[in-house]
C-alpha cells in the first residue's frame, strides 16, 4: 500500500479542501493546522482499529521463568492475532484464553493435570497454567503493533512527532478519513467524502494481502499439524 509522510498528508488534504498549503504541521502555530494533525491522529487510531493490516502484524516470543504465571505483553502491542499462540517446545497450540469461571475451576480442579498448556488475559497480563517449572519453555504469538508510523530513518513509533513520520496505512485512506472529519466536525455534508472514504478502505482491506486459492471440495483452511503430506516417507527426520 502507498505510504506518505505526516506532511505529505496534510499538504495533499490542505490541497483537495482548497486550503493554503502548509510547509511545517507538528510545530506549526496555525490552528486549523493543528487541527489537521489532530484529525490525522484520529484517523490512524480508526485504522489501527478497523483490520488487521498485514504491515503492523509482527511476532513475539517468550521464555518462562521458574515459579512466574504471568508475563507482560509487549509495550507496542494493540491485539492478538487469533489462534497463533504455540508452546514451541512441544508445538502444541496453547488452549485459551479462558474465561474467569473456567479460570476458578481449573485452578481448584484434581484434573488440571494435561500435557497442553492454558492461558487467560487479566489485569494486564498473559497467566499460564501450569505454573512454569524448573525447566524454560519459549511461547510465540503474533500480534498487531499499534506503532502505526515511523520515523524518517524507519524505527516504528506509536505516535506521529515529526513531519517526516511516515504513516503505515494507505495515503488515501488517510486522506479521505481526515476529510470526512473535517468536513463533520464543520457541519458540512459529509456524503461524497463518506463514499471515497469506505470505497477506499475497502479497496485497501482487498489489497493489503493476497487472495488464498479456493478449494470447491471444502476442508479446513489451516495447516494439517501431522498428514501425509508433512512426513517423510523414512527416516522420520533422522538417518534414512
Amino acid at each position: 500500500m502507498a505510504q506518505k509522510t505526516l506532511l505529505n498528508i496534510v499538504q495533499l488534504v490542505t490541497s483537495e479542501l482548497g486550503f493554503p498549503t502548509p510547509t511545517t504541521v507538528v510545530s506549526s502555530t496555525d490552528t486549523n493546522v493543528q487541527k489537521l494533525l489532530a484529525l490525522v491522529r484520529a484517523t490512524c487510531d480508526d485504522l489501527l482499529r478497523e483490520y488487521d493490516w498485514q504491515a503492523l502484524q509482527t511476532s513475539y516470543s517468550f521464555t518462562t521463568t521458574s515459579g512466574v504465571e504471568a508475563y507482560p505483553f509487549p509495550s507496542d502491542e494493540e491485539r492478538f492475532v487469533s489462534g497463533t499462540f504455540f508452546d514451541q517446545n512441544s508445538r502444541w497450540p496453547v488452549q485459551g484464553p479462558l474465561t474467569a469461571i473456567e479460570w476458578a475451576q481449573i485452578k481448584v480442579s484434581n484434573l488440571a493435570a494435561s500435557p497442553f498448556e492454558r492461558y487467560r488475559i487479566f489485569g494486564g497480563k498473559l497467566h499460564l497454567y501450569p505454573t512454569p517449572g524448573a525447566t524454560p519453555y519459549t511461547f510465540n504469538y503474533e500480534y498487531v503493533s499499534n506503532a502505526y508510523c515511523t520515523s524518517n530513518g524507519g524505527v516504528p513509533q506509536t505516535e506521529l512527532q515529526q513531519d517526516g513520520d511516515i504513516i503505515r496505512f494507505d495515503h488515501r485512506c488517510v486522506i479521505y478519513g481526515v476529510k470526512l472529519k473535517w468536513l463533520a466536525s464543520v457541519g458540512m455534508d459529509t456524503t461524497v467524502a463518506l463514499v471515497d472514504y469506505a470505497r477506499a478502505l475497502e479497496y485497501a482491506k482487498g489489497a493489503d494481502t493476497p487472495a488464498r486459492r479456493l478449494n470447491i471440495a471444502g476442508g479446513g483452511s489451516g495447516v494439517t499439524m501431522l498428514s501425509t503430506a508433512n512426513i517423510p516417507d523414512t527416516g522420520f527426520g533422522g538417518a534414512a
